[in-house]
C-alpha cells in the first residue's frame, strides 16, 4: 500500500462501495472504515455503504493540508518529533553545491539530524540568526 492515498482515478459524481473506494484510492479497507468513523461523508441509507468520489477526493485532500507544517527558515521539520523544532544550540551547517543549498542541524528535543532544501538568496536572513558553517562544493559530473 501507498504512504499516500492517491486522488487521480476518483471519479467525482461516482458512488463507490468500500470496497471499490479502498481500491481507487489505493488504501486498505481498514482504513476507509477508519474514515467513515471519523467523519468522511456516505450516502444516507444506501445498501451497500456508498461514497460518492468527490466527497472521498475532499476528505483526503483535508487530511493531507491538516498535516502540513509551517517551518520558518531558521526552523526544521523533525520527522522524529512530528513538529518544527529549532537547531540545537543555534547552530547548522549549510552546504551549497551548484545551485543548490541545504541545511543540516540537530533536533533541540530528541537530537536526530535534520535537514532541508534552502534557496541561496535567504542565507544572509538565516545567518543573521543561527550560527551557519557554510561550505561550499563544487558540482562535478559523476561517471
Amino acid at each position: 500500500m501507498p504512504k499516500q492515498a492517491r486522488l487521480s482515478g476518483i471519479k467525482s459524481l461516482f458512488p463507490y462501495t468500500l470496497e471499490e473506494a479502498a481500491e481507487v484510492s489505493g488504501v486498505s479497507l481498514r482504513t476507509i472504515r477508519n474514515w467513515v468513523a471519523d467523519g468522511l461523508h456516505i450516502m444516507d441509507g444506501a445498501r451497500p455503504t456508498l461514497i460518492r468520489g468527490d466527497a472521498l477526493r475532499d476528505y483526503i485532500k483535508k487530511q493531507r493540508t491538516s498535516r502540513k507544517v509551517k517551518t520558518e527558515p531558521d526552523s526544521f521539520y523533525c520527522v522524529r518529533c512530528r513538529m518544527a523544532t529549532k537547531a540545537a544550540e543555534g547552530m547548522a551547517d549549510c552546504t551549497i553545491e551548484g545551485r543548490r543549498a541545504k541545511l543540516t542541524a540537530i533536533c533541540e528535543r530528541c537530537e536526530t539530524i535534520v535537514s532541508k532544501p534552502i534557496a541561496q538568496r535567504i542565507i544572509p536572513e538565516i545567518a543573521k540568526k543561527l550560527d551557519l558553517t557554510i561550505e561550499r562544493r563544487e558540482a562535478t559530473l559523476k561517471g
